[in-house]
Order: C-alpha cells, then sequence, then structure tokens
C-alpha cells in the first residue's frame, strides 16, 4: 500500500469552489433559461432567485454531507463538516426569505399557506417553513438541548430529505418558471442524483457492510477512562488504511443501526489488527466497557486526509485526540521508519495520560521527541505545565519549519493556539493539518 497521502492546495480547493457554485447555481440557471415568463416586482424576483439558489444549496448537501472520499483529500473531513454547517444556515436563510420576500410584495401569496385553497399544498409548506427552523435549531443547540446524536442524526436525514422533495414539488406545481418539459426534467434528474448520495450513506453502503462483518476480539481499559476495541474481518480480505484516518463503526447486530460513530485507528497502518481508542464521553462509548468479545461491529471506510505524509513531523495532541499520531507513531517504528517527530501532548495528570507506557516504548523504537504538558501536575513534577499555548509550542518549534509537516488533534482551544502559534512564526499554510471531530 502506499504510504503518500495527498497535500492540500489552492488549486484543489479553487476547483472544488467553482464545482460547488455551478452546481449551486445550475437550478437558477435552469428557471432562467428558455422561454421566461415577464418579469413581476424586484422583491418577487428577488424572493424568487434565493428561493432557487436556497433550493440548490440544499441539494448540494447531499454531496458534502455523504462521505465522498474525492473531496475530503482537498480539504479534510473537519473542514468539509463545517462548510457543510455553514453553508445549511445560508441556505435556511435563503429558502426562508423567498416566502417573506414574496408576502412583502404581495400578501396575496399568502393563499399559499391557506388550506382552504389547496390542502396539501399548504400542508407541506407549513411542513417546510417549521421544518426548516427545527432543523436550524437542532444543528446550532443539538448539545445544549441534550438531543440524543442518535435522534438528531434521524431528524437531520429526514428533515433534509423532505424539504429538498417539497421543494422540488413546488417549483413544479407553481411553474411560473418551470413551464417546459427539459426544465421539470432537469429538475427531477438533478435533484434526484443529488438525494440518491443520501440514499447512497443510509441504506446502500449499511447492506455493504452487513457482507463484510467485523468481531469484535478484545477491550483493552485504558487510563482516563478510555477503551481499546481491537477488531478482527471474517472474511480473509485485509481492511487497509492510512495511519491517521478514522472509520465510521456500528455495534449492532444490523449494519443499519442510527448508532454509528466516527473513530480514529490507534493501530499501525502495517499490521492487520485494527484498533480504535475512544474515551467514555457519551452514550455510544459508555456502553464500551460491557462490550464483549465475540459481539459483531460494522465498519464503513476508511476516511480521512489527516495521515502521514513523508516530511518529519511535529504533532500538538491532547487527551484522547493523541490517537491518530499513535496510529503515526507505531506505523513508523512498523516501518524502521527513522524520521525525526516531536509530539507534544497534554494532559490533565501523570496517572491519566492514554497510552503513557506505549509512548514509552515508542521513544526506543523511532526518533521521537516527546514532551509531556501536565495541566495539574504533581509537586515533584519536574516537567512542562500549565495548558498548551504560544510560548509552550515556540519554544519546541525546529529550526527549519517548513521541513516539518504539522498536525494538531485534541481539545478546540489547544487547537486554535497551536495553529495561530504555526501560522505567526510562519509555517505553510500547507504543512498544517487539523482534526476536529465536533461532527455537529
Amino acid at each position: 500500500m502506499s504510504t503518500k497521502t495527498k497535500r492540500y492546495s489552492a488549486g484543489k480547493g479553487l476547483i472544488w469552489l467553482f464545482i460547488f457554485l455551478a452546481l449551486s447555481l445550475l437550478p437558477l440557471l435552469a428557471a432562467y433559461s428558455g422561454d421566461i415568463p415577464p418579469k413581476r416586482t424586484l422583491l418577487e424576483e428577488l424572493g424568487v432567485v434565493l428561493g432557487f439558489i436556497g433550493l440548490g444549496l440544499f441539494g448540494i448537501q447531499f454531496l458534502f454531507s455523504g462521505r465522498i472520499k474525492q473531496v475530503a483529500p482537498s480539504f479534510g473531513v473537519d473542514n468539509i463538516v463545517q462548510f457543510h454547517k455553514e453553508i445549511g444556515i445560508v441556505a435556511i436563510i435563503f429558502v426562508l426569505s423567498h416566502p417573506i420576500l414574496l408576502l412583502v410584495a404581495d400578501w396575496e401569496y399568502i393563499s399559499f399557506y391557506d388550506p382552504r385553497e389547496n390542502l396539501p399544498r399548504a400542508a407541506a409548506l407549513v411542513f417546510a417553513t417549521f421544518g426548516m427552523i427545527t432543523l436550524l435549531y437542532t444543528s446550532l443547540w443539538r448539545v445544549s438541548t441534550g438531543l440524543n446524536y442518535e435522534w438528531w442524526r434521524l431528524i437531520h436525514g429526514v428533515l433534509g430529505f423532505s424539504l429538498v422533495f417539497i421543494g422540488i414539488v413546488h417549483s413544479i406545481q407553481v411553474g411560473h418558471y418551470l413551464n417546459e418539459f427539459y426544465k421539470i426534467a432537469f429538475f427531477i434528474i438533478f435533484f434526484g442524483s443529488l438525494i440518491y448520495l443520501l440514499v447512497h450513506t443510509r441504506l446502500v453502503r449499511p447492506y455493504m457492510a452487513k457482507k463484510d462483518p467485523f468481531i469484535i476480539k478484545e477491550i483493552l481499559p485504558q487510563k482516563d477512562d478510555c477503551y481499546t476495541l481491537r477488531l478482527e474481518k471474517k472474511s480473509t480480505e485485509p481492511f487497509r488504511f492510512l495511519p491517521g484516518q478514522f472509520t465510521w463503526i456500528t455495534i449492532s447486530h444490523t449494519p443499519f443501526s442510527l448508532q454509528q460513530h466516527p473513530f480514529s485507528f490507534s493501530s499501525s497502518a502495517e499490521k492487520g489488527v485494527l484498533e480504535i481508542t475512544a474515551k467514555r464521553i457519551g452514550d455510544f462509548t459508555n456502553t464500551w466497557k460491557y462490550l464483549q468479545p465475540g459481539q459483531t461491529a460494522y465498519l464503513e471506510g476508511p476516511f480521512g486526509s489527516f495521515t502521514l505524509k513523508e516530511k518529519p513531523c511535529f504533532l500538538v495532541m491532547g487527551g484522547i485526540g493523541v490517537t491518530p499520531g499513535i496510529s503515526f507513531l507505531k506505523t513508523l517504528a512498523d516501518r524502521k521508519d527513522q524520521r525525526k517527530c516531536i509530539l507534544i501532548y497534554g494532559n490533565e495528570r501523570w496517572k491519566k495520560i492514554p497510552f503513557r507506557e506505549e509512548l514509552e516504548r515508542l521513544k526506543n523504537q523511532i526518533n521521537l521527541e516527546l514532551i509531556h504538558v501536565l495541566e495539574k501536575p504533581d509537586k515533584d513534577w519536574d516537567g512542562e505545565k500549565g495548558l498548551i499555548d504560544e510560548k509552550l509550542v515556540t519554544k519546541y518549534l525546529p529550526e527549519d519549519l517548513n521541513e516539518f509537516d504539522y498536525y494538531i488533534c485534541g481539545p478546540g482551544q489547544m487547537m486554535d493556539n497551536a495553529e495561530l502559534t504555526f501560522r505567526k512564526k510562519g509555517v505553510d499554510w500547507r504543512n498544517i493539518y487539523a482534526e476536529r471531530f465536533d461532527f455537529v
């Protein structure tokens, strides 16, 4: 398996930006092509334009949430998820502006919401209006409202599909701009293709995973209430991944379970053993200590561009965010790769450091400089203490800055401090890789 992975580049970013804009505007361009009806007031036309653009943006969300491996190497999965979230907000604002502007222009449009005029239409539009508000609210404030991740995932998928479907039907039924057969056919094919991406992610991929299950071989306790799952494939075909990548895992008798979560591999990419490690901080990971060897798991992946490149490594990681870094270091040890690696590793206390003994062993196998940083050290601790900030990161930066690749994973504030320090000191942005697993 090749050890080389794609780097970020401005060129790839511009290409994908062009593709995104083109696809988002296609519904509007199709509607305004061919035989165009007489123009109405400025507010009415603006409302229609925002509605078509918003519908296009909604449809494109299925592209950026469909776990398409060709997209992630250009940006990184965490960046794609953040982009998906922000564009989703813009799409909702645009679509909600559509009825508001039309009603401001002419109050007669309120008849679209009148069940006496057309009950199915009114019900669908009321559902769509409140559905968009619900989608926005649950996406922005899921954690603070205590909404379960699995329920959010179900609500998110159902509402996303329903809103696009209602938007297509509404556009065709109104027929003001979709007044020719080819326009209607385009809308059905275009949005049908995008909706299929959702169907593929939620139905086709689990069906394929069902044919290739994994078995939990061991559940290994780690420090700080963390657990490692050691997995083995039932079939003899090997599961290949690059160090630093992650997988979506479902632990259930069926891969169609809503309880599917992403975790980085903590094992070497050079051995047949698959391991993922996580801390018990949520509903799903809280069950890990009760798992039993022999239980079935389903994996989808691998995914991610937070992968080991060819340069020496400078890693800033905190807590259980070290898992992709552990995969890096184990892989280097198995490859007998002696490139320079610097790991600044932040934790609360010495007794709570995950992989502490493993890191000490790796120091004897590879060219690893390990700097532990403790937030609450014991009195006899003579190493680095406090939080990982600009001063501490700068202290360990190599002289030949851009001869290294930089990897950051851990708590948000630590990641921000490290990334801003790298940029401030002159590290090329193309050499900086950050992985944030705040998926909602």
